[in-house]
């Protein structure tokens, strides 16, 4: 009789375990929830949980988590992650009161979260319970209510209560009033629908102080002050713009990596993102986009358009558009590997026959020196008529076939030298890379180093040999030239007295 009891017990067991694995089969697992991504002061610039922007809680005021957890889940610190009698309860009064209350604890409610979809069905909801129960065994119970406090969504894509304070009230969480903090956890309850109808959470919130008030959780003052209508002080701005485009890039190149973590731990991301480079950006007057990279070939900081709030389209990685003037160094380039260098053209209107017309060019800005200029003035002043002439001396396939080490295309035309040829910025800056490192091209990186449980990554930049290095140095020179207050006409002279560094 006790062989067979045994038997039985055994068998069950295995039916239990095959029953989960089926379930962990038919549902999906999110493999990289949580993600810290690091500036290059090893400071943090956004917690991802799901792939949604978000801060990583450390401290929150008592105040707060007596609230929450009276609300949400009183029993919190005892459960092992679900509450059977919550759900039998839940259960009984959804019945017998025709109504539609969860019962999830605050585990289950992180782990759905963070490492599930929002599927209605039984296989995920059994699978939430599961890893609720897992994870409740792998963190302490303070390390589980600060990931929550980190992932919870609050309407009109806010994520975590760090976020929703600096966005409705624009407050740090710990300088919030005690409205305003059940106003915050009354939108947990149904944040789309309740951050768009002011009526519907002031209720909700108002309920709630009921039921506070009635279990002798806060005082009469407490209460009156909690009965006052929301008052929100919207801030969009809640996170840096710029540094999302930053962000999103990040992700992409770590998504191509097709890393997996481990269950319950965390992937930290370590970046060359500097805050002064991205702040000096967003001062410049640009008009779309700007990329800044350091020498050793890491982006710092990255623009791709004025708000990423109204469009996260990035410009400087996806748009591409003609580039200008900013060919000019490399038709140069081609010219002192010619034997030009020291060739000097005469600064006017210039006018010449190509396939039969008549094509008149000028400059810009219509300053003209009316006389000859040699290469260091072309390119601090940006002279179209040294660059048709020089282009034309060449050869124009000469350009054209500079262009294709690049893997750029383009047709040997007079405009070429002008930059009649589209490519994306953030190629212009890869291709540019190679005149700061003496010819060495360098495929530029967003991220320095991963952390996965303790294993340190390293990811070095690529760099190619392409440029002839002596002749790189010569145009990195000559460049300089744009900031020389020595030179009339040059471009960027106003900025001369603010540079630190000078290559001329």
């Amino acid at each position: 009789m006790k062989k067979l009891k045994l038997i039985v017990i055994i068998n069950l067991f295995v039916l239990l375990c095959l029953f989960f694995n089926y379930i962990f089969s038919t549902t999906n697992i999110n493999s990289n929830p949580k993600i810290l991504i690091l500036d290059d002061k090893n400071d943090e610039i956004i917690y991802l949980t799901n792939g949604n922007k978000s801060n990583l809680i450390t401290e929150v005021d008592d105040e707060f988590i007596k609230l929450l957890l009276f609300i949400e889940d009183k029993d919190f610190y005892n459960h092992n992650g679900y509450s059977l009698k919550r759900i039998i309860k839940t259960l009984y009064k959804n019945i017998t009161k025709n109504t539609k209350e969860g019962a999830s604890t605050i585990t289950q409610q992180y782990i759905k979260n963070t490492y599930l979809s929002n599927e209605k069905t039984i296989f995920r909801k059994l699978k939430e319970i599961y890893l609720s129960i897992k994870i409740e065994r792998k963190l302490e119970k303070n390390e589980i209510l600060q990931e929550y406090l980190s992932c919870i969504y609050f309407g009109n894509n806010v994520y975590g209560i760090k976020n929703a304070a600096l966005y409705y009230f624009n407050k740090d969480i710990n300088n919030l009033s005690i409205n305003e903090k059940l106003s915050l956890i009354a939108l947990l309850n149904s944040p789309s629908n309740y951050s768009n109808n002011y009526n519907d959470w002031n209720n909700k919130k108002n309920l709630y102080a009921d039921l506070l008030y009635e279990n002798k959780m806060i005082n009469e003052l407490e209460y009156n002050e909690i009965l006052k209508d929301i008052k929100t002080n919207i801030n969009i701005d809640f996170l840096n713009s710029n540094m999302c485009y930053f962000i999103d890039q990040v992700v992409l190149e770590f998504n191509k990596l097709n890393i997996k973590e481990s269950f319950a731990k965390t992937i930290i991301i370590k970046t060359k993102y500097n805050k002064k480079t991205e702040l000096i950006n967003s001062k410049l007057d640009t008009n779309y986009c700007s990329i800044t990279a350091s020498k050793e070939g890491y982006i710092t900081s990255i623009i791709g358009d004025k708000d990423y709030h109204k469009s996260t389209y990035n410009i400087a990685v996806e748009g591409y558009r003609d580039i200008g003037s900013t060919i000019k160094p490399l038709l140069y380039y081609e010219a002192i590997r010619c034997g030009l260098k020291d060739i000097t053209h005469y600064s006017s209107p210039y006018s010449f026959k190509y396939l039969g017309e008549s094509i008149t060019i000028s400059n810009s800005s219509s300053n003209y020196y009316n006389s000859a200029i040699d290469m260091k003035t072309a390119i601090a002043t940006s002279d179209n008529i040294y660059a048709i002439k020089t282009h034309q001396k060449l050869g124009m396939n000469t350009l054209v076939y500079n262009l294709k080490k690049y893997k750029i295309s383009s047709s040997p035309i007079p405009s070429l030298a002008l930059g009649s040829v589209g490519m994306s910025l953030l190629e212009l800056v890869q291709i540019y890379t190679q005149f700061f490192n003496s010819g060495y091209c360098m495929k530029l990186r967003f991220i320095s180093e991963i952390n996965i449980n303790d294993t340190i990554y390293t990811y070095t930049p690529h760099k190619t040999l392409i440029g002839i290095p002596n002749i790189c140095d010569e145009i990195k020179e000559l460049m300089g030239y744009v900031f020389s207050s020595s030179i009339k006409y040059a471009t960027a002279a106003s900025l001369e007295r603010k540079l630190k560094y000078k290559c001329y």
